[in-house]
């Protein structure tokens, strides 16, 4: 699966757009979008709304992918990562099936 900036390297190669061009149009520098590329550095919030604008993707797909992105960047590729993922995945569904059975008002 792609990170956030191999995300974004693709779509801007795919287009055959330069590197200042993207830049650009999302209002930060070359070597800023070289290193999000390259995953160095993450985007702000209002740059990944840029980026989805630009590239007509998904924000919600980008979003996810700079979670992921954090997520390893801060705990690492271990198992033990990958069991708090799961146990993520299994209260995130439990909060939803919550919210299906509270009455509406």
């Amino acid at each position: 699966m792609s990170s956030f900036g191999e995300i974004i390297r693709t779509q801007r190669l795919q287009q055959n757009v330069p590197l200042r061009v993207v830049a650009a149009a999302i209002e930060i520098d070359s070597t800023l979008l070289s290193r999000l590329e390259l995953g160095e550095r993450f985007p702000t919030d209002e740059q990944l709304k840029r980026f989805a604008a630009y590239f007509q993707v998904p924000l919600e797909e980008l979003a996810a992918q700079l979670i992921a992105d954090r997520i390893i960047a801060a705990y690492g590729n271990e198992s033990v990562t990958m069991k708090a993922a799961a146990i993520v995945q299994e209260r995130i569904a439990e909060f939803g099936d919550k919210r299906k059975k509270k009455p509406k008002r």
